[in-house]
């Protein structure tokens, strides 16, 4: 018997940052989610320039077993994996507008040491 062909994980992401801005609450199935952000340093690309910054915050979203996870990381150093997803918002009245998000699967904290070297100049 042959084993099934694996499909490609197409829109994935794995990004390294600081977590922030945590914020859970219950959804009406009785489980808990979690939103935050993972703020990333943005490349340099060329010569600096006045006013701007040079950290970037990533939208999270995640949900299940890993939010308690995630809570007890709140400021801390921390790789994470998930799904791209594009959401869409509008009100009334306002053209719709869309905000690229990353729906969280795994996400491993990063100990000091090596925090502490990623961030030397």
């Amino acid at each position: 018997m042959t084993e099934p062909k694996q499909q490609p994980e197409f829109n994935r992401a794995r990004i390294t940052g600081r977590l922030q801005q945590i914020r859970d609450r219950w959804m009406p199935d009785g489980s808990k989610a979690l939103i935050a952000e993972l703020v990333t340093r943005r490349p340099e690309l060329g010569p600096v320039r006045a006013g701007v910054q040079d950290e970037q915050p990533l939208p999270l979203r995640a949900a299940g077993d890993i939010v308690s996870h995630m809570l007890a990381l709140d400021g801390q150093l921390v790789t994470i994996e998930g799904c791209l997803r594009r959401r869409f918002y509008s009100r009334e009245g306002q053209p719709c507008w869309g905000q690229m998000e990353i729906w969280v699967d795994r996400c491993q904290h990063i100990e000091q040491a090596a925090e502490s070297h990623q961030t030397r100049d």
